[in-house]
């Protein structure tokens, strides 16, 4: 659990829209896992994931990566030493055992989602947590232009959360345009299609690293979640530990 974030939102919130935003390379993604792996594994809770970007063999070993604390890169290869394969061997039973089911279809659309998430909770009576991965590759038939599919597209995942009384989590991509910026860290109109998103979403948190940008950075392996929009309490900056070696974000304190 990440204890400030959970103080200041009172924990994920059942029936939420939560937007999560950041150029790449902030961890957006890693991020959004390891809130997944935290409810599945803390909670015994199904937890849903689109992923419409990385394959579901990508995903799961970012989450083991996280789960052990061994280089993706590593467990990609298989160049580990002895005393770590025990380790690998435990990690991979225990992510078998949660209730984490992954969809890597690239062309879903929202309504598709929707009906996936219904089926779920259907079968498992409850739902943690839906997690999208990321909200400008979703489909959608409407035919207009591309602000008003997006806003089509949050109102529909806002009605759902409400529906199926889970915490949905959109991940979206911010503007390019911020780069040109001397402070870069990204503000609620740097989100792509930023009206509809704004109007719909409950929460709306960015994720900054300055050592990104700064090599001399005097922040290295710290990640910045801004909390720009919070309809149930207040904004304000957390710093979390981030190993992107592993991708997993830890507690600062």
């Amino acid at each position: 659990n990440f204890y400030q974030l959970d103080a200041m939102t009172q924990g994920l919130q059942r029936g939420d829209l939560i937007v999560l935003g950041g150029r790449p390379s902030m961890g957006t993604t890693s991020f959004g896992l390891n809130i997944a792996k935290n409810i599945s594994l803390g909670h015994d809770l199904p937890v849903c994931i689109f992923s419409l970007e990385l394959s579901k063999d990508r995903l799961t070993y970012r989450l083991l990566s996280s789960e052990v604390g061994i280089e993706q890169s590593r467990l990609i290869t298989g160049r580990l030493k002895e005393d770590e394969w025990p380790l690998v061997g435990q990690g991979i039973f225990t992510l078998s055992q949660l209730p984490l089911f992954i969809n890597d279809n690239r062309s879903i659309t929202v309504e598709e989602i929707i009906d996936q998430c219904q089926t779920i909770k259907d079968q498992k009576k409850k739902l943690g947590l839906v997690l999208i991965d990321y909200l400008q590759l979703i489909e959608t038939p409407i035919g207009k232009s591309r602000n008003e599919e997006i806003s089509h597209i949050s109102r529909r995942l806002r009605a759902m959360a409400g529906d199926l009384d889970v915490p949905v989590i959109l991940i979206s991509k911010v503007k390019r345009s911020l780069e040109s910026r001397k402070n870069k860290r990204p503000m609620l109109r740097d989100l792509q299609n930023y009206g509809g998103l704004e109007k719909y979403a409950d929460l709306v948190a960015m994720i900054y690293r300055d050592e990104y940008y700064k090599s001399k950075s005097p922040a290295r392996g710290i990640a910045e979640l801004i909390v720009c929009k919070n309809r149930n309490g207040p904004i304000g900056t957390i710093e979390l530990l981030l190993e992107p070696q592993f991708t997993r974000f830890r507690n600062f304190a």
